[in-house]
């Protein structure tokens, strides 16, 4: 390996490091543009509750992918191929948590727990028409924050990212590939598809989000999980390993044939 490919593979395995360390950044920051509301919003007054499922479990749901494929193909598909499906993944689900961090910023939608978390003064208020300027008295200053970044929902977007991305992974390198079916990867994607919803979900029922921003985390999640396994990783040419890698067929044709005897006199030409 020359220095110029050892420099382009540091910057390929430690790029997504980079990315991912902006994306934690602005986890906690707060939104340049914030929508106001009406006193009497009750989508906005609902109790504030801990999460079913913790940011640490969603963080592990993104990882799980990256040990998967290395416990799972590392002996099963070339090495140069693992490694481009390696780091396609990992910049990809950090670059799509930048991205829904990016947009909590200017869009400012206030969760359903807004008015417990962030705590408005209200005296003083005008409430005869549209808040749009207020201050949170609550004491805990990360849930207020974050009470103002509803759209869209990280937790959907990660874990549908990750699960699509496994069910795709194991859909090409383990059944298509083999053309052969297995109950068993049937039933692990199917446990992968479900917990990606109820993860969604749950943002719903702990008062976390809208309906929208956990459709639109799934819409997010899965539409890059889909680019980033075909575009990217290429997992549709490992899925057919006849595919050469440049994506020529090495197959000659023989048009013209001098024969005498049944013997081939004369080189033949190829196309």
């Amino acid at each position: 390996m020359d220095s110029l490919n050892l420099v382009k593979t540091v910057a390929e395995v430690f790029l997504p490091f980079v990315v991912l360390y902006f994306a934690v950044d602005l986890e906690v920051t707060e939104p340049f543009i914030i929508r106001g509301f009406f006193c009497g919003e009750r989508r906005f007054s609902y109790p504030y509750t801990d999460s079913t499922i913790p940011n640490s479990l969603i963080y592990g749901t993104g990882t799980l992918p990256l040990i998967f494929v290395i416990v799972t193909a590392y002996n099963v598909i070339p090495l140069k191929k693992l490694y481009r499906v390696w780091v396609s993944y990992a910049f990809g689900i950090s670059s799509i948590y930048l991205f829904m961090n990016i947009l909590k910023l200017f869009y400012g939608e206030l969760r359903p727990n807004f008015f417990e978390a962030c705590k408005p003064e209200w005296p003083g208020m005008n409430c005869s028409g549209y808040v749009s300027e207020f201050n949170c008295t609550g004491t805990n200053r990360k849930a207020a924050i974050e009470s103002m970044r509803s759209f869209p929902s990280s937790h959907a977007g990660i874990t549908t990212f990750g699960m699509l991305y496994l069910i795709i992974f194991t859909q090409e390198v383990f059944i298509n590939r083999n053309n052969r079916y297995h109950i068993g990867w049937a039933i692990f994607q199917w446990a992968g598809f479900l917990w990606a919803v109820y993860a969604g979900m749950s943002r719903i029922t702990d008062n976390k989000h809208h309906i929208q921003d956990v459709a639109a985390g799934f819409f997010i999640g899965s539409t890059t999980s889909y680019w980033v396994a075909y575009q990217w990783s290429g997992l549709g040419e490992i899925g057919n390993p006849k595919i050469e890698n440049d994506g020529k067929s090495k197959n000659h044709v023989i048009t013209h044939c001098s024969c005498q005897n049944g013997i081939s006199v004369g080189k033949p030409k190829e196309s």
